[in-house]
């Protein structure tokens, strides 16, 4: 890419941070890095969450299919930063939870757009290599959406239940 690398040290908290929430799978605590009309954008399907409701629920649906343990990580393999943007590649392992499998997918690269120290776009690009884990990730990816809606449509709900209780206070 032309032009100078930009590293700041808001930038890199904040990947920093987006790491840690992949590695303790504390992700309700994604809300805390995106901005309320954040759009991510998950590949290879080309489906757009927006807002931060339904991103929350694909996050909450995608993470809780999945588990870490003392022998997963997260390895970098490439990164750069023009200080609005940040592309980040990586090979992630994991457990399935509902096929009690560990696995290596070696294909993420997550693009994102920085607004005011929080993302506001993120664009997640996922290609694991080998046929049988390619056709299963396609079909679970496939499934997301719905779980997600379904998700953010139980929160919501929630959210209003507890207003109601309270009063609206």
């Amino acid at each position: 890419m032309p032009g100078a690398t930009v590293r700041t040290e808001s930038n890199d908290s904040l990947i920093d941070r987006y790491f840690e929430i992949v590695r303790t799978d504390a992700y309700e605590r994604f809300g805390d890095i995106i901005t309320d009309d954040c759009a991510f954008t998950l590949m290879p399907i080309g489906h757009t969450f927006r807002g931060r409701a339904d991103v929350m629920g694909f996050v909450m649906s995608a993470g809780g299919a999945r588990k870490h343990d003392d022998r997963s990580d997260v390895h970098i393999t490439n990164w750069f930063t023009t200080g609005e943007h940040l592309c980040v590649e990586y090979e992630h392992q994991l457990i399935i939870r509902l096929l009690r499998r560990r696995t290596t997918i070696d294909g993420y690269c997550l693009v994102f757009h920085i607004r005011d120290g929080r993302f506001d776009e993120i664009r997640e690009y996922i290609n694991p290599s080998g046929v049988a884990m390619g056709i299963l990730t396609t079909y679970v990816l496939r499934i997301l959406p719905l779980a997600a809606r379904i998700r953010a449509r139980l929160s919501r709900s929630a959210e209003a239940d507890r207003g109601a209780t309270t009063g609206g206070s």
